[in-house]
């Protein structure tokens, strides 16, 4: 039997401007039964990851993105080197995967779609953007290496990009922030369920850091499943745990028949506080959110730079924000400003 481990984290919930981004990433562990204990995986990779950034080894680092983003004024280093060196080494390893030489490749690679908005064309960025792509070769050769010895692979890579109209539709529809990151939590839900049907007879165990600032995750997960029944295992302020299992006749019109593999099947899923600490799958999620996010600002900036040269760059942060568009109102329309302001 095997273990499909998912983690899913969002980055950017919090600014005004820039997109949201809630990233996914699944790996697959053969060799593991129901009832075994539930595997560190930063042990089962010791060989080729660790959570550490400056690990002598030179190892891979995966944790929380916050940790691993580096500050904008850092002089030695650039701001993404480590985070970019674990989403890069991670999706070239991904099964069947590759090294994205653009963005936009990467784009393609995490399922992930950038546009609407005249500041988010233009040239693609090359990649990586610190290090070398011979560096970023050795980091990749080395987790798949580790993978390898211990019968893993990553078999998903995902993040679903809310950019501002979308954004702000979903907040003025429903009248609640936390919708945002529960639309994005619908569409990786769906991916689950295709590597389910991929991997059939593998159980299935999904790690979600909080969306929203809820604690009763139940009547949501059966919102966005019909045909599928939620049974809560433990609910708390700190971390709730359901089993969802598939009861096929009260499937949705919306929703589609799984094939047969589905037929009895479960998962279970729990949202917890900083749960890229506990779970290397989160971790990495966090970290291919925040790094699309990174890459979206850097196209955002390079767009009203080049329209106000003296333009200082922003991260998009609620007061750095309004510094910024204090500093763009020569240059910035009330339409452009009224699209690019995120509501909450």
């Amino acid at each position: 039997m095997a273990l499909l481990m998912i983690g899913i984290d969002e980055a950017g919930f919090g600014p005004m401007l820039g997109p949201l981004c809630v990233g996914m990433s699944a790996f697959l562990i053969e060799g593991w039964r129901e009832g075994d204990q539930k595997p560190c995986l930063w042990e089962r990779l010791e060989a080729g990851a660790c959570r550490d950034a400056g690990d002598k080894r030179g190892r891979v680092a995966f944790a929380d993105s916050k940790e691993l983003k580096l500050p904008n004024n850092s002089a030695k280093r650039h701001p993404l080197t480590h985070l970019e060196r674990g989403v890069l080494a991670a999706v070239a390893s991904r099964e069947g995967g590759r090294a994205p030489e653009t963005d936009s490749v990467l784009h393609e690679l995490l399922g992930a779609q950038l546009r609407g908005h005249a500041w988010y064309e233009g040239e693609p960025v090359a990649l990586p953007v610190s290090g070398s792509a011979a560096q970023m070769g050795i980091a990749s050769n080395l987790l798949a290496g580790a993978m390898t010895g211990a019968g893993i692979r990553i078999v998903a890579t995902r993040c679903r990009v809310m950019d501002e109209r979308e954004f702000n539709g979903i907040v003025r529809d429903a009248g609640n922030k936390g919708e945002v990151c529960i639309a994005a939590l619908a569409d990786h839900l769906q991916s689950v369920i295709s590597l389910m049907e991929q991997h059939p007879g593998a159980s299935v165990r999904i790690a979600c850091d909080k969306l929203g600032g809820r604690d009763s995750y139940a009547p949501v997960l059966e919102r966005l499943m019909p045909g599928w029944e939620c049974t809560i295992l433990e609910q708390a302020a700190d971390k709730s745990n359901y089993e969802m299992r598939w009861r096929a006749q009260t499937r949705g019109a919306n929703q589609p028949t799984p094939n047969r593999h589905l037929r009895g099947g479960c998962f279970r899923i729990s949202f917890q506080a900083e749960a890229e600490k506990e779970h290397l799958p989160v971790a990495l999620a966090s970290m291919i959110a925040k790094y699309t996010r990174e890459l979206a600002m850097h196209r955002f900036n390079r767009y009203w730079l080049s329209r106000m040269p003296e333009l200082k760059p922003t991260a998009g942060y609620t007061l750095d924000a309004r510094r910024w568009l204090a500093d763009a109102a020569p240059v910035l329309t009330r339409e452009e400003k009224a699209a690019m302001v995120r509501r909450a």
